[in-house]
């Protein structure tokens, strides 16, 4: 045992040795661990530092970018921004006054360390949907690079910095959006107006009503604009603008859900996707006179009822029944005017069940006809060798069922019924469905007169699309839709006895009242729509103008309805030729120029989408579009869907109240961090 003991005596200096040198291996490693970790701290910490500023940089920098590449114009439009930086690399030694160099400095990088290149593409980005205008510079990427500094790590190796980097890229992005009221012109001062007594009413839609793109300090000018009622809730809806002023105008109420937003990116045009028609119709339009409730005719007088097509070229003096006659009402004076009541009997003719005619001399005899009635086949068939001697001069009575009894003539395979009389200067036009390609002479409604969709079959599309090819668009003056809704019609109606009202539209799509001839109305609601607005359907019958877009769906104007509105309810009701030629004019002057006027003396009801967009001219007609709505004192005033127009202005004692789809969603382009 006693040399068991000497023997650990012996050792015991030497394991304490050992250990000595296994804590200082121990320590010397932590040691180094630690300051690696120390290092490599430092560097996610400047990596993370350097990925904040790169995307600073390239979402400040992308603004620009989406300025420049939606406004062809852009260097005129904003004078005091710089946009020479755009399209070849550069770094900011070079560029340090760039945007991005600009917003990489706030965040501590700049000179050589930043870099900015415009790739045509970035990896996993899908590309800008084609239906897109073509963008130069679609893309712009930012690489930061930070040269971090090692204490540690340079003890172990001769690495002395590492050099972290990080990139960001940013672009265009097709983001799907509720479509709300859209004031495009970029630099107009005020793009929005709304003067003296007149005011706008906003009732429901999505969550942002407004849109304003203009950078002007004093973009919005307006009196009354209600909001209180719009967006998804009925609470309150946004009021955005790009410019200002910054400070929400007292007569704006955008209730307890909205906000007015200045400094608002602008939303661009949301409807650049959307191919205008390739080419016009192979056919022309025609316009026919037509009596009383035929087709929907509201007004006793007679309408001229047009069908859709070419009207490139259209007439505007006398014209026939079924010529191509120029939107343009009431007919007479400088306007278009039937020579004859309607096409006259012709032998061994045949003729489709539908058709009509006026019998008159000199194929039949001055007595066949002597109450110049219109009358129509109920049956298909050919007529006789010889005009009958006398049509029935009993006028059919319209029944509940919107059918007609007696006033009936048979004429070999025949029954002709008689309808009633019409014009030859009919004030009321009822538009069968289709697209109507308009030219020179656009669609316009002056004094006395009212427009209607009419009944009739179509193309199926239950609406109308005017698409303005030319400068030229629509005027429908402030006393247009403005005679007094009938209270009875006279029967049988001659031109004796003549009536200066018209029968009020059916919203439901009902048969107007026994009193007024139970005359049919086109249903305002689409098949696959959203219900009618309550605010509508309370204001009951509407004796002014109605006009209806397309219905959503392949059964839409198009070969696949592209011009219906996506969420089944009605699309395209006016749509202006983007790149049309300019010819002057001012939307003060009225009709042309690039200039709309939609109004009315009494109450309207126009449903679908008002596109009207040219540019950022200095002036309207002057690459600019520009909208006046002019609403009557009657409140029973709506514009139903979508607004986009470069400027758009109420002015004297008009109040409209738009009721914006919530759910109509089409693309538009935002600039946006992409990766």
């Amino acid at each position: 045992m006693k040399g068991d003991c000497s023997s650990l005596r012996r050792w015991s200096p030497q394991q304490g040795q050992a250990f000595l040198i296994i804590v200082i291996l121990i320590a010397f490693f932590l040691l180094v661990v630690l300051g690696l970790a120390t290092d490599y701290s430092q560097v996610w910490a400047h990596r993370q530092m350097a990925q904040g500023a790169a995307d600073a940089a390239c979402q400040a920098a992308a603004a620009d970018v989406f300025l420049k590449g939606t406004d062809p114009t852009a260097s005129t439009d904003f004078p005091g921004l710089d946009f020479s930086w755009i399209g070849s690399t550069f770094d900011c030694s070079a560029k340090p006054n760039s945007v991005p160099c600009k917003y990489a400095s706030f965040n501590g990088y700049s000179g050589s360390n930043v870099s900015v290149s415009f790739p045509s593409s970035l990896p996993g980005v899908s590309g800008i949907p084609s239906g897109f205008p073509t963008i130069a510079n679609p893309y712009i990427k930012v690489t930061v690079t930070d040269p971090v500094a090692t204490y540690f790590t340079k003890i172990a190796s001769s690495i002395k910095t590492i050099n972290v980097t990080a990139s960001a890229g940013c672009g265009f992005s097709a983001v799907i959006t509720p479509v709300p009221l859209v004031v495009l012109h970029r630099t107009a001062s005020p793009s929005i107006q709304v003067s003296g007594s007149a005011s706008v009413t906003i009732l429901g839609g999505p969550p942002r009503s407004i849109q304003v793109d203009s950078s002007s300090s004093a973009a919005v000018s307006v009196g009354t604009v209600d909001l209180h009622l719009a967006g998804p809730g009925g609470s309150g809806a946004d009021f955005a603008v790009f410019g200002g002023p910054t400070t929400k105008p007292a007569g704006v109420n955008v209730g307890s859900s909205g906000n007015w937003i200045p400094g608002a990116n602008p939303f661009g045009d949301p409807f650049a996707a959307v191919a205008a028609p390739a080419s016009a119709p192979a056919t022309g339009g025609t316009a026919t006179p037509v009596p009383f409730g035929f087709n929907g005719c509201p007004d006793p007088s007679g309408c001229v009822e047009f069908t859709p097509g070419d009207y490139t070229g259209c007439l505007t003096g006398t014209i026939n029944p079924g010529d191509k006659g120029c939107l343009r009402l009431p007919f007479g004076g400088s306007r278009p005017k039937f020579a004859v009541g309607g096409t006259n009997w012709q032998p061994s003719h045949p003729y489709a069940k539908g058709a009509l005619i006026n019998p008159s001399t000199p194929t039949c005899l001055s007595t066949s006809n002597a109450g110049d009635f219109v009358y129509v086949a109920t049956t298909a068939g050919n007529s006789a060798g010889i005009c009958p001697a006398s049509f029935s001069q009993v006028r059919c009575t319209r029944q509940a069922d919107g059918t007609c009894s007696l006033g009936t003539t048979p004429d070999g395979g025949i029954i002709w019924q008689n309808v009633g009389a019409d014009s030859t200067t009919p004030g009321t036009a009822i538009f069968d469905t289709g697209l109507y390609y308009v030219a020179a002479n656009g669609l316009s409604l002056g004094s006395g007169s009212t427009a209607r969709v009419s009944t009739a079959s179509g193309d199926g599309s239950k609406g109308v699309m005017f698409y303005f090819s030319a400068s030229a668009s629509v005027s429908i003056t402030a006393s247009s839709g403005g005679v007094s809704a009938c209270t009875s019609v006279p029967y049988p109606y001659t031109s004796t006895t003549p009536t200066s009202c018209v029968v009020a539209y059916q919203i439901d799509g009902t048969l107007s009242p026994a009193a007024t001839g139970y005359v049919p109305s086109r249903l305002l609601q689409c098949p696959n729509g959203s219900a009618n607005p309550s605010q509508v359907t309370a204001a009951g019958p509407i004796p002014g103008n109605v006009l209806l877009g397309p219905c959503g769906g392949t059964s839409g104007i198009g070969a696949t309805g592209q011009y219906g509105s996506p969420d089944g309810n009605r699309g395209f009701l006016f749509f202006q030729n983007r790149s049309n030629a300019a010819n002057g004019g001012s939307c003060t002057a009225g009709f042309g120029g690039n200039c709309a006027i939609i109004g009315g003396g009494g109450s309207f009801v126009f449903s679908g989408f008002v596109y009207l967009h040219k540019g950022n001219g200095a002036s309207c007609g002057t690459d600019t579009s520009c909208l006046t709505l002019a609403g009557g004192s009657g409140g029973n005033s709506f514009t139903i869907g979508n607004i986009v127009v470069d400027k758009i202005s109420l002015t004297g004692g008009s109040a409209v109240k738009m009721v914006i789809n919530p759910t109509a969603t089409f693309s538009v382009l935002r600039p946006t961090l992409l990766q």
